[in-house]
């Protein structure tokens, strides 16, 4: 068959259900507030995960494409067989006894699990599902539980069936990652990319990358960096000889420094890292450098297991007052539990370890026990209740802190733009009966509202108020302003009533 015009051939073979599965980076963001407005973090949160979940209009065309071909199949799929694809090209030779082909012109080679190679050149052979990109070629790739693909290249060979294949001198997106390399493999449950690069910023020459000799990426689970290096520019920050980043939000770590200013540390850097030795134990690692400080470390080591989370950590740790506190070291305990179908989760906590700040000196114990109820939805409003007993002890004071608290938080998105929250609670706990300064409030009884809206699609504000609710007081209001740049968001806060002023900034992804 050879004709000089747009034709497709297809051969047999499986499907399933093709789908965009939601991904996303250790990149939670929370609000260092004294006002509550911690309790608007979903929305930052939210509009990052759909940051890096949006998918393009050929990604979009790909996953209908994929569809149109299974609805119109003529025979039912046989698992056995190769995968179905289809080829289409202006110039296209196929040779049903052994399966060659060979297609020049506008070629398109599209899978019916959602895989798309375009170039100007191609052949292979249907029948073993090989093909050939001698040239350039462009490839699209939505295979469920596969990694999300969009990359350019040269020389580039794949196989169907074994969904393995090569293309040199590479670049493009892999699931969130922009990505160039001399050469990227493809196998079914990774995807190697040598001596390149990978980084979230989508310019020409990205503000910042961490190159390596490998990198190793397994969707929805982890990054492998050998022989690592992180670039500001063309300028070289850090180095290691090889880091794992986790996937997916499980370990909270953050993949790229962060810098900002705030009026008790002036300007700062922090960076923190977790590598894990097996699948329950792992290193936690905190570097901050600060002008008025200088360095404000801290480290842990954490087992996770059924029976719950230990964790035994030292260093100095900052509250959302930017406070320091040393822990040399402590140790902590925390289990979740849920018991049936109720809608409800008890958090069984303990802590003791030796605490300083400043002048003060003691052996802290803290153990307790947290209530907190599944969200109730009342109409368009959101309400989280929650209640906790605990016990704090200091050798440094004869006074032992313990008794009931309690939380009622409610709240409401409006539309895209307006969302807003109110709260009410009780802590027996706060910085007037209480040795230490870390996060606490000077008061017990809480009443705390605030809003959330957006301006545009770059800019937004958070506005939190909290009072004393025994004396009806104002004690705090947080402003925040969150500005979206190329590759970049900077967090400006303001404390109203203290007349405090912080900023941090921020690389993608956060």
């Amino acid at each position: 068959m050879n004709k000089k015009l747009k034709a497709l051939i297809c051969t047999g073979l499986v499907f399933s259900a093709v789908s965009a599965p939601m991904a996303a980076y250790a990149s939670s963001y929370y609000s260092d507030t004294d006002t509550n407005a911690d309790a608007l973090d979903y929305i930052e949160n939210n509009r990052r995960a759909g940051r890096d979940n949006i998918l393009t209009d050929e990604q979009k065309q790909l996953v209908q494409d994929a569809l149109e071909m299974r609805r119109n199949l003529r025979d039912p799929l046989d698992p056995a067989k190769n995968v179905p694809v289809a080829v289409e090209g202006d110039d296209l030779v196929y040779d049903q006894r052994t399966g060659d082909f060979s297609a020049t012109g506008k070629v398109k080679i599209t899978s019916l699990d959602a895989q798309r190679f375009v170039s100007d050149e191609a052949n292979g052979n249907l029948n073993s599902n090989e093909i050939n990109v001698p040239g350039k070629a462009h490839m699209l790739q939505m295979t469920p539980e596969q990694a999300k693909i969009i990359l350019d290249g040269y020389k580039t060979q794949y196989n169907y069936s074994t969904k393995t294949g090569k293309m040199e001198d590479a670049q493009g997106k892999v699931d969130h990652q922009y990505i160039k390399a001399k050469r990227i493999e493809l196998y079914p449950d990774k995807i190697v990319a040598y001596d390149g690069y990978m980084t979230k910023c989508s310019a020409i020459h990205p503000d910042y990358r961490s190159s390596a000799s490998m990198i190793e990426i397994y969707p929805n689970d982890k990054i492998i960096c050998h022989d690592l290096k992180f670039w500001l520019g063309s300028i070289p920050v850090y180095s290691r000889k090889k880091q794992t980043f986790k996937l997916g939000g499980k370990d909270g770590s953050q993949m790229l420094p962060r810098v900002g200013y705030n009026n008790h540390d002036g300007l700062w850097l922090s960076k923190d890292f977790r590598y894990y030795l097996n699948k329950n134990l792992s290193l936690y690692g905190f570097a901050k450098f600060t002008s008025k400080h200088m360095f404000r470390n801290n480290g842990s080591i954490i087992w996770e297991n059924p029976v719950g989370t230990f964790e035994l950590m030292t260093g100095y740790y900052q509250g959302s007052k930017h406070l320091w506190l040393k822990k040399a070291p402590s140790f902590a305990y925390r289990k979740a539990l849920r018991i049936s179908d109720l809608p409800v989760t008890w958090i069984l906590e303990y802590e003791r370890g030796h605490w300083s700040q400043k002048d003060i000196h003691s052996m802290h114990t803290n153990y307790g026990l947290r209530l907190r109820l599944d969200t109730i939805k009342l109409g368009c409003y959101r309400l989280d209740l929650g209640s906790n007993y605990s016990v704090i002890k200091e050798s440094a004071s004869p006074k032992d802190i313990r008794g009931m608290g309690y939380t009622a938080l409610l709240r409401r998105d409006v539309d895209d733009r307006w969302s807003y929250y109110a709260l009410y609670s009780y802590t027996q706990a706060n910085s007037q009966n209480y040795i230490f300064d870390f996060d606490l409030d000077s008061y017990s009884r809480k009443v705390a509202a605030g809003f959330s809206y957006r301006f545009d699609h770059n800019n937004r504000i958070v506005a939190g108020s909290a009072f004393n609710g025994s004396t009806h007081e104002l004690e705090d209001i947080d402003l925040y302003w969150f500005h979206d740049m190329h590759c970049f968001q900077s967090i400006v806060r303001y404390r109203a009533k203290r007349r405090e002023v912080s900023f941090s900034l921020q690389f993608n992804p956060w």
